[in-house]
């Protein structure tokens, strides 16, 4: 009778966990320690939805059920959920086909299967973005896309020294083509996002690609739902008359708390660079 009711007592708890939403959703294992919810581990963990893990002196490997890998570097912190991992600090490298990455209120999720990407947080609430393989949409928590990250390629994002959190302004620095739209002036870049750009004259410079530095603001959700970003620009930097192509090579660069940094400093994949046709204008 004794057995009986410790086998109910132990299906009872078992039941409680999994209702409790502490039903495993991978594992982690490491060739050094790592701390789990607070518990150091040594070798391997199970780990739930909304495990803290931290690294030390060792990298951590997670595997998730639904395939997902991630890398944790050296002196990491993050807490995963089963759809995303939200790091707190150092760097992750990561593999899948929908599963986010969330690093200071930015969000970085695959555009395409099979992608491998990297994300790290450096100094003055810098993200930097790398993509190893595939493709990656960068947005904010508002939803709103600040870049895509090609294959390759990586990019720095950060929030404006002193920025007012309504609206909010990053730090910006891209390339693209100039378009005129019902009354507005737009900037499509090379990664194919659409910006509408205020701050100058753009008349002259429609058709042609321009190389500009400025502030993204986005605006926080108005009462009747919806989001909006304006790219605010400061300069521009470069202008070719005749599009992407040949001669004059420049890197993108963007400016935070008033140093320039290069796209993908610090990552371990090298520099953005993007060639352009010999300009014949310039301010």
């Amino acid at each position: 009778m004794m057995r009986k009711l410790q086998v109910v007592a132990v299906l009872s708890c078992m039941l409680s966990y999994a209702a409790a939403g502490t039903v495993s959703i991978g594992t982690a294992s490491a060739r050094g320690d790592m701390r789990v919810d607070n518990y150091m581990v040594k070798g391997n963990a199970t780990l739930f939805d909304g495990s803290v893990i931290e690294t030390g002196q060792a990298t951590a490997d997670l595997r998730l059920d639904k395939g997902t890998e991630i890398t944790m570097s050296t002196s990491s912190r993050g807490t995963l959920y089963r759809d995303r991992l939200v790091l707190q600090r150092g760097e992750s490298e990561w593999a899948s086909n929908s599963f986010q990455l969330e690093a200071n209120g930015i969000r970085v999720t695959p555009n395409e299967p099979s992608s491998r990407g990297v994300v790290s947080l450096k100094s003055g609430n810098t993200v930097e973005v790398a993509a190893l393989n595939g493709s990656f949409g960068v947005t904010n928590d508002h939803g709103i896309l600040l870049a895509n990250v090609r294959p390759g390629k990586s990019i720095s994002i950060a929030m404006q020294a002193g920025g007012n959190p309504a609206p909010l302004g990053y730090q910006f620095s891209g390339t693209g083509m100039i378009s005129f739209e019902n009354g507005h002036y737009y900037l499509t870049t090379d990664e194919n996002v659409k910006y509408e750009v205020t701050g100058r004259d753009f008349k002259q410079y429609v058709g042609m690609k321009v190389q500009v530095s400025g502030i993204l603001l986005v605006s926080n959700p108005p009462a009747g739902g919806g989001t909006s970003a304006k790219l605010e620009v400061v300069q521009i930097n470069s202008v070719s008359v005749n599009g992407p192509g040949g001669g004059m090579s420049l890197k993108e660069k963007l400016i935070i708390g008033g140093s320039i940094v290069g796209a993908g400093t610090g990552i371990g994949v090298g520099v953005y660079e993007a060639n352009y046709a010999p300009s014949s204008a310039s301010r």
